[in-house]
């Protein structure tokens, strides 16, 4: 099946709502006056991205981080035509993975903030995966993921323009880079160490005005740079909280970041951005609970008093829905109890040694 459209009538955001929602495999391709991007997923994930001339603006931006040759990146590249492991193509050059899949995202979120601000552009899509002849680049996220941060930029985009309204400001880091800042800070202070201004830096790396200035802003929130002009920019707690959730997140500590979307609701449950990433984390966290516990398999009691005792009383009750004949979705569809805490039960049951998953007969 394909579609095509334009983003005026069918907004980005709805679009990658709707294939999130049905959990699609192709390809979707955005055109607009700033080029094109393609994005390739896997069942509701990003695997990777393309553009013309991506891979080497990411063999510029991590020779411009002194942290590989733009030589030794590109071969690395072209390893992946050999192997379909990007780890094992990145490791055999030398080089990490997490590098080339950060850069992958930040031109995503960059083309998806712009685009959602702009209105504007046509959309294809395909179930026609292939990227081979495509300049592509590992990305390894979620759509839920790319969809929340995007807007998160967009909804923080008239901050960032607010205090660096044009290109002429000239940016100086106050402190080195350093290995534990995410890879876009580190190549901005690694550059600004001597002033650069703000349109000389974005040529100089060769990626999107909105990615350089929400880079800078971030850095100028946390009095890392000098940005001789700008206001003064106060940090903002909601945005820095937000950001270590991301982190937990994406580090698969789901529970900590749910405590952080939790105190987040309670001050200001209007916010749209602490909303979209509540709905971030659940869906996220259902996902990796049903990787561990596929819907199809038949959970087994295995008989424990003493270990069973250990349990809540509404755990028990879910502990009772597993008659060793109902599968996983058969059992979250009948618990009394929400989604993710009856997967979270379950998963609990089974770390306890309580229950073993088979498959069906």
């Amino acid at each position: 099946m394909a579609l095509h459209g334009d983003l005026f009538s069918y907004p980005l955001p709805e679009f990658l709502q709707w294939l999130d929602s049905s959990r699609k495999t192709g390809t979707l391709q955005l055109s607009w006056e700033a080029g094109e991007r393609k994005l390739f997923l896997l069942s509701g994930q990003v695997g990777a991205t393309a553009s013309e001339g991506l891979r080497g603006r990411v063999a510029r931006l991590l020779a411009l981080a002194k942290l590989a040759s733009g030589a030794k990146v590109l071969a690395a590249f072209d390893e992946l035509s050999r192997t379909p492991d990007v780890d094992a193509a990145f490791d055999v050059h030398g080089l990490q993975a997490r590098w080339i899949r950060d850069l992958g995202r930040e031109e995503l979120f960059a083309a998806m903030t712009d685009l959602t601000i702009a209105g504007r552009g046509t959309f294809h899509w395909t179930e026609d995966a292939d990227r081979s002849g495509e300049d592509w680049v590992p990305s390894d996220m979620s759509i839920r993921e790319l969809l929340f941060e995007s807007l998160r930029w967009v909804d923080e985009q008239p901050d960032v323009d607010k205090a660096l309204p044009i290109d002429a400001l000239s940016v100086r880091a106050l402190t080195p880079p350093s290995p534990s800042q995410p890879l876009m800070h580190r190549i901005i202070l690694g550059l600004c160490t001597k002033p650069h201004n703000l349109g000389r830096l974005r040529l100089s790396m060769g990626v999107s005005r909105s990615s350089v200035t929400r880079r800078v802003y971030e850095l100028l929130r946390a009095k890392l740079v000098e940005v001789d002009g700008a206001p003064q920019v106060e940090a903002d707690p909601v945005a820095e909280m937000l950001e270590k959730g991301a982190v937990l997140m994406r580090e698969g500590q789901f529970d900590a970041a749910g405590i952080v979307c939790a105190s987040l609701l309670a001050s200001d449950p209007a916010d749209r951005r602490v909303r979209e990433f509540a709905r971030l984390v659940q869906r996220e966290h259902v996902a990796a609970l049903y990787s561990e516990m596929p819907p199809l398999l038949i959970p087994m009691v295995v008989h424990d008093p003493q270990g069973m005792s250990l349990l809540k009383p509404e755990e028990r009750q879910i502990a009772g829905l597993v008659s060793g004949t109902w599968d996983v979705s058969t059992i979250v569809l009948a618990s009394p109890a929400r989604e993710l805490e009856t997967l979270k039960t379950l998963a609990k049951l089974q770390r306890m040694g309580l229950l073993q998953l088979t498959a069906p007969r």
